[in-house]
Parts: structure tokens; sequence; C-alpha cells
């Protein structure tokens, strides 16, 4: 192994920045490792002073990048560096002392054809009801694998846990910057799209049960609002996947005029005879269906645009 890298990107939370290298501070630091780098995005914020604090003894680097997207900062953060194993994290967590030192070791164990990731859990500024919790995002709620191998085929980790080889992230084709924070589409997933793509290439994920992270959640980051507006979110990035499937009535797929139906009819029996809970599932429901329908179009819209750009090249 080349060595371990972090890197996270940031967009104007110097604060909890600050909270988070604190805590990588505190994280006992392997022989492989060798930087944690910043990547300061759609504006300078304070970042910057932040990580200088941090230079000598946590070696933190800053990057900064005009462009407010997550995942163009991440590609430039990886143009700077080697074949490093990278520890992908973000700016608001805390993490067990250990993480560093985990990866490391296995990374060192599976110098080839694995990426990795491990449990997540949750430090609430203020703990959401019980019943709001099923609709939240494995984010906002914590997750772990629940499986008996720690083999895992499928894209399960989160954004703010994970590691993978630079040289595997190149090879699939950097992150997408139409997905995650700051993209055109508004879609979340550029982590877990980043992981299906390794899968595809061969390589299987390797869950390390010890190396825990705690997401923190602000209030306004676990209500009615924003799990709305996240479930949104995550039917941008549904429809996209689903952009090529055939077209029936209104340009639409015909699973999608089914869904159209049954959300308007589970809505207005909501509105008639539910309660709060109820009226909020229908909400949630639609949010999501207009994420599906939002994000089919989005894709479509810039397949046709590259298609038209190809076009003018070519004649």
């Amino acid at each position: 192994m080349d060595g371990l890298v972090v890197i996270l990107a940031t967009a104007g939370r110097s604060d909890l920045l600050e909270r988070t290298l604190r805590s990588l501070l505190a994280c006992e630091r392997p022989g492989a490792y060798r930087e944690t780098i910043v990547v300061e995005n759609g504006g300078q914020h304070g970042a910057q002073e932040v990580v200088e604090r941090f230079r000598q003894t946590l070696g933190a680097r800053y990057l900064y990048v005009p462009r407010g997207n997550k995942s163009f900062a991440l590609n430039c953060a990886l143009e700077t560096i080697g074949d490093e194993l990278i520890f992908f994290t973000d700016d608001d967590v805390r993490l067990d002392p250990r993480v560093l030192s985990l990866y490391a070791t296995c990374g060192a164990l599976h110098p080839q054809g694995r990426f990795f990731g491990g449990p997540t859990s949750v430090d609430y500024e203020q703990e959401p009801p019980r019943w709001l919790k099923r609709y939240l995002p494995i984010s906002a709620v914590g997750w772990e694998w629940k499986a008996s191998t720690d083999v895992v085929k499928k894209a399960a980790f989160l954004g703010f846990n994970w590691a993978a080889y630079a040289r595997d992230i190149r090879a699939a084709g950097g992150f997408d910057p139409d997905r995650g924070p700051g993209s055109p589409t508004g879609s979340t997933g550029q982590e877990s799209d980043m992981q299906r793509r390794l899968l595809a290439r061969g390589l299987s994920g390797c869950y390390v049960p010890e190396a825990r992270v705690w997401h923190y959640i602000p209030v306004d980051r676990c209500n009615r609002e924003w799990a709305i507006e996240r479930n949104y979110r995550h039917g941008v990035e549904h429809g996209r996947k689903h952009a090529g499937d055939r077209p029936a009535m209104g340009g639409l797929p015909l699973w999608v005029m089914r869904r159209r139906a049954q959300v308007a009819l589970r809505g207005a029996v909501s509105a008639l005879l539910g309660g709060e809970e109820s009226r909020f599932k229908a909400a949630h429901r639609r949010s999501h269906l207009r994420g599906i329908m939002d994000g089919i179009r989005k894709a479509r819209e810039q397949e046709s645009a590259s298609g038209l750009q190809l076009a003018a090249q070519g004649s």
C-alpha cells in the first residue's frame, strides 16, 4: 500500500469542520498515514484558517475549488495525490479513534480488488420523533451491515465512512459532477454511484465493523420539511437511472404512470381520513414521485444536448 490519505469536501461549515479535524487528530495514525486534504468549494468561508491550525499536527492541506460541486471538488483532490488508499469522510463527523488504523490494516491485507466501509451512528442536535425516523435517510439514523460475511457486493457504504484506492476511483472515471451536492440535477448518491461502478469493474466491498463514524445531524436536517426534500432528491437519482426505460403516455415509462395513479389515490384517502403521519407519508411519496419524473426529464435533456453537441462537432 502506497499510503493512506483522508479527503473531505466542505462548504460553509467551518465550525463543524474544526470539530471533525479535532476528531481526526485524536485518531491513532498508522505509519501509512500521509495527510488530510480539505477541499473547500463554492466560496471561501473560513475553512482555510481552520485547516491551517491543523497543518503541522495533522498534516492537513487546504485546496479551494470555486465551483460549488462536491463531486468536482473530490476529483480535484484526486488529481493531487498518487495511488494511495483514500478514506473519504465529511466535515460533520466524529470518528472512533481506531478508524484510520483499521482502514490502513485492511488496505494492506487487500491491496487489490477491494474497497472498504464501516458502520455509522448519529449525533443529533435534537432527536426527532420516533415515527419520523422511519422516513429519514440512513445517513440521519445510522447504518450497519447485517450479513454474516464481511464481503459486500452492493453499493452500501455511506459517503462519510468509506475508503478506496485512488487508482480504482480514477479507473472508474472519477466522481460524477451530475450527482451529489451542487450538481445541476439536484440528485444524491455520488458515492453510491462510484461504488456501483467499482463493483461493475469486478471489485467487492469489505465491511470493517469496528471503523465507526458518527454523523452530526442538526435540527434542520431531520425535520419533516427536510425529509420531504431529501426524498425528492432520492427520486431524482432513481429517475436518472431509469431514463432509458421505454416511454409510454406523456413520455414517461408505464411504471411511472402506474405509480402516479397510486400516489394520487393514496393521497386523496390520506387527505380525507388520515392523521398527521398519514398526511406526511402522502407528501413524502409525492416528493419522491416528483423527483423520479424530474430525474428522467433532466437525464434525457442532458443526453439530447450531448447528442446535438456531438453532431455539431462532426459536421
